[in-house]
């Protein structure tokens, strides 16, 4: 990382821009599920970690641009967490970040029911003559 790109990125640190980008991200996504400024910030820390470390293989994009895509992979993770009750892939590192962020947080995932099926269940007939039988108990017994 260039120190033009550290100095970008300690300030946008100090303003509060990322969290900021992000939400706007989510907004635009229409996620309707609240989130805590804790967990806000810690997706957008992950997402400053992960453009850190793709600045670093040295693909020309500057700071920002890399930011703001992996911002836009949180983004995506939280609608997709919050909308769908899809697996998450244990082999793809990302996706396990956010799942431990997204536990930790407790955000919430929709239920998946199964489909309703007909079962037949016998009963049997009452039967009221052995209902008329029973008589009152004296207490104590």
């Amino acid at each position: 990382m260039t120190w033009l790109n550290s100095g970008i990125r300690v300030l946008l640190l100090a303003q509060g821009t990322m969290a900021r980008w992000l939400r706007e991200e989510l907004n635009s996504l229409k996620v309707r599920v609240r989130l805590s400024d804790g967990c806000i910030d810690e997706l957008a820390r992950e997402a400053d970690h992960a453009a850190r470390r793709a600045g670093g293989a040295g693909d020309g994009a500057s700071y920002i641009e890399l930011l703001r895509e992996h911002l836009i992979v949180q983004a995506n993770w939280v609608r997709r967490w919050t909308t769908t009750d899809e697996k998450v892939p244990a082999d793809d590192p990302v996706a396990q970040a956010f799942v431990r962020i997204a536990r930790k947080y407790a955000l919430p995932r929709p239920w998946k029911l199964s489909e309703p099926v007909a079962v037949e269940v016998v009963r049997r007939r009452p039967s009221w003559a052995r209902a008329a039988e029973l008589r009152r108990q004296p207490a104590g017994h």
